[in-house]
This record gives C-alpha cells, sequence and structure tokens, in this order.
C-alpha cells in the first residue's frame, strides 16, 4: 500500500480523535439548569416550534440538493451548497421567531434556548455554526446576481446530461 492509499483513513482517524476531544471539552458547556426538570419543560413547550423548525432545515437542504439534481446547477457548483447551508440555518431562526413572537423577547429566547438543548449543542457553538452558513447562503446567493460593474454574467452553469456508456 502506498502513502496516497493510507492518508485518507489516517486523516479520518486524526478527525475522530479532535472530535471526540472537542465533544468532552464542550459537553460541559451544553445548556443545563439545576433542575433538568424545567429543561425538559422548555423543550416540551417548545415541541411544535421545534419541531417546524427542523422541517425548515430539511427544506432548505432539500432545497440545495434540488439544485443540483434538478440540473440547475454542475455538480462542481459551490453555490448551490452555500444557498442549501444558509437556508437550512435561516430558516430554522426564521422559524423560531416566529413561532414565538406573540410571546415576546423572553419567549424567542427561550425558543433559541428550546432549540440548544434540543440539538444537543452548546449555544455559543450552534448560533456561531449557524451564523456562518447564513453568511455562506448569502454569499452564495449574491453569486447568482449578475456583475454590472464589470459586464459578467454570472449565470448559472447548467449541468450537462450524462451520455450513457456503451
Amino acid at each position: 500500500m502506498d502513502f496516497d492509499t493510507v492518508r485518507p483513513i489516517i486523516s479520518g482517524l486524526f478527525g475522530a480523535t479532535i472530535a471526540g476531544w472537542l465533544a468532552i471539552k464542550w459537553a460541559g458547556r451544553l445548556p443545563r439548569s439545576r433542575n433538568p426538570a424545567k429543561q425538559r419543560e422548555l423543550v416540551d413547550q417548545q415541541r411544535t416550534i421545534l419541531l417546524c423548525a427542523n422541517i425548515g432545515a430539511g427544506i432548505g437542504i432539500g432545497s440545495g440538493l434540488l439544485l443540483y439534481f434538478g440540473g440547475v446547477l454542475a455538480r462542481n457548483d459551490w453555490r448551490g451548497l452555500g444557498v442549501a447551508a444558509g437556508l437550512m440555518a435561516l430558516l430554522p431562526v426564521v422559524v423560531i421567531v416566529a413561532g414565538n413572537l406573540r410571546g415576546g423577547i423572553q419567549s424567542i429566547k427561550n425558543g433559541f434556548l428550546a432549540y440548544a438543548i434540543a440539538q444537543k449543542t452548546p449555544v455559543f457553538l450552534l448560533y456561531f455554526l449557524m451564523s456562518l452558513m447564513v453568511a455562506g447562503g448569502i454569499w452564495g446567493g449574491l453569486a447568482f446576481i449578475p456583475d454590472p460593474i464589470n459586464k459578467k454574467q454570472n449565470k448559472p452553469e447548467m449541468a450537462t446530461p450524462r451520455k450513457p456508456s456503451d
């Protein structure tokens, strides 16, 4: 076996080790309360909104996949991934805010906390990654707009149909 064959395995082992270490280190930062029953109650109160938020995330990733599988974008075009990641992070935020709007700011905060508890992710990490994904989605969406200054046409490349092999 040459090194090029073994390299992905070694890289995967290092990545898994780092991910495991981070999971153990960040486990202490998971949202906790002195009364776990209050956490369960908060998640139960927000159950419908959390379900809709997860469905929104699924719609976001599905829309990005649709761009590729629908033949709108070529397989190597990054814009679909950016739009999918952005929608996957933005739609749950919109659902949580819209679902808790009648309850005021505290209800919206509780909705975001319940989402972090339900995702079993530290609050700072979840919303930091989601903000990066939204930024990537904005960047991907802006890449679809033609550049009027340089007169470039940023048209999406159409995927070329595959020819059946004989």
